[in-house]
């Protein structure tokens, strides 16, 4: 049958005149056709019924997997200095602890969702249409509390990944400046563009010469480091997770004794299994 027979019987008999309300209209349209018609008429091949073959094939058939394939797109974004990723010149909100780091990020056809480094969601946003940009969806839980003890502990945490010198420029920057905190921010959001370790030796310079300000750090890396590519990004961000993941403590050898009653188990099943057989051969 040339190849385009199929489309021309579906176009002179099933879609015309015909007005389908969805996909799911038209597949279920489709299907009781095929049911009424090419299902059960004697294929010039092999001469026999399409529904015929099918239930031969059937038993054969593998099933379907448990989950439909997932199509989502899968990228990595790193978090601004308002705690925002962008996603074709729009921007959505995580938390704002994680403000410098870089995370994965599903998009789907309707939503964004963002993950932790340990593959956990912590954030979910409607997607904002395609040919909208500029726009900015914020939930309110990720902003900082308004507790400040609470936000210059979580900042406090953050500045002492980088060690001792971290702690002291931060409490230092909180003196100095009336806006210390959105300063320690803007700092942390630096690991956008540089690497870590540059990161740490720029906040010791910056204690050693008591520069405590964003600016003052800024003007460090700019002079003495490189900005890294987003690629150098990732990967050092997948080896810093790794190295977390292989410090933790590792599980032993199990004793073999733990096994011991599936040995029995499969003994008694053997076991019953002959006493079984001998059973049919004597009344055999």
């Amino acid at each position: 049958m040339p190849a385009s027979r199929p489309f021309l019987y579906l176009e002179t008999n099933l879609l015309n005149g015909r007005t389908f309300t969805s996909l799911e209209h038209l597949n279920e349209t489709t299907m009781r056709r095929l049911a009424e018609t090419a299902d059960v008429r004697v294929h010039r091949e092999t001469k026999r019924r399409p529904i015929d073959l099918f239930a031969e094939e059937k038993p054969h058939l593998l099933p379907l997997p448990a989950q439909p394939y997932d199509t989502a797109r899968v990228l990595y974004r790193t978090v601004d200095a308002e705690g925002h990723i962008a996603y074709l010149q729009n921007f959505y909100s995580v938390p704002w602890q994680r403000i410098g780091e870089l995370l994965p990020v599903r998009v789907t056809d309707s939503e964004l969702i963002v993950y932790g480094p340990d593959v956990k969601e912590i954030a979910r946003h409607e997607l904002y249409p395609s040919g909208v940009t500029g726009q900015r969806r914020t939930l309110a839980a990720h902003s900082p509390s308004r507790d400040r003890q609470q936000k210059r502990e979580l900042l406090q945490q953050r500045f002492a990944e980088f060690g001792f010198e971290g702690v002291r420029f931060f409490e230092e920057l909180l003196r100095a400046r009336r806006n210390g905190k959105d300063e320690a921010a803007r700092v942390l959001a630096l690991l956008t563009v540089y690497h870590r370790a540059d990161l740490m030796r720029a906040l010791e310079r910056a204690v050693r010469y008591r520069a405590f300000s964003w600016f003052a750090v800024e003007r460090i890396l700019a002079a003495q480091a490189k900005p890294r590519s987003a690629m150098e990004a990732l990967v050092s961000d997948a080896r810093e997770q790794l190295d977390q993941i292989l410090r933790q403590a590792p599980l032993g050898p199990r004793s073999t004794a733990d096994y011991q009653a599936l040995l029995e188990e499969t003994d008694d099943e053997e076991s019953h299994e002959g006493e079984t057989n001998g059973s049919d051969d004597s009344a055999a």
